[in-house]
């Protein structure tokens, strides 16, 4: 019984050692598939205009984004203001918060956000009534949506970088739009 059993187990490792081998020539090149319909790319950030004053009580100004759309939680939201516009017709946009010392003292241009709106708001160490009209009214805001996965890949005070990385479209200043001497 003891020859039986080897001799199976012999025949056994001569059979499995016939099987291996070099490997053979590759076989024929497949079909290439169909071709899919293309698809629109889709947005990666989005970008929303808003004009405002900042009027007492508050000074505050609640830029609600447009119907349909919600950010999502992971969404970080940057709020840039028009600043200037040099005589070449260059735009001067500044990411807030942007902080100033003036005839009164401190004051910053600030907001927050959530995923359906941002405000914007002055935050100052005297009485906003003191303010003029360069430091109130007239304000152009650019809201930009980044998704959470871009955060921290880049400079985002260069509101012209931001609009090329994320190809955000050309938006043109609103017709009739004149900017205010802003303060400095």
């Amino acid at each position: 019984m003891k020859k039986l059993i080897y001799s199976a187990f012999v025949a056994m490792l001569l059979i499995g050692q016939s099987c291996v081998g070099p490997e053979g020539p590759p076989g024929p090149q497949g079909f290439d598939g169909y071709d899919g319909v293309d698809g629109k790319d889709g947005e990666e950030a989005y970008v929303f205009e808003f004009v405002f004053d900042f009027e007492s009580p508050d000074y505050g100004v609640l830029l609600e984004y447009p119907d349909g759309f919600t950010a999502l939680d992971s969404d970080v939201v940057l709020v840039y203001l028009l600043w200037d516009t040099l005589d070449d017709g260059t735009e001067v946009w500044r990411l807030l918060p942007q902080s100033m010392i003036t005839d009164f003292g401190f004051l910053q241009y600030n907001f927050d956000f959530t995923k359906f709106d941002a405000r914007v708001f002055l935050d100052s160490d005297f009485n906003l009534d003191n303010l003029g009209s360069p430091f109130l009214d007239n304000w152009l805001a650019r809201v930009v949506v980044v998704p959470g996965q871009f955060t921290g890949r880049m400079d985002y005070s260069d509101y012209n970088a931001v609009k090329e990385t994320f190809n955000l479209p050309d938006k043109e200043i609103p017709t009739g739009y004149v900017i205010s001497e802003r303060p400095e």
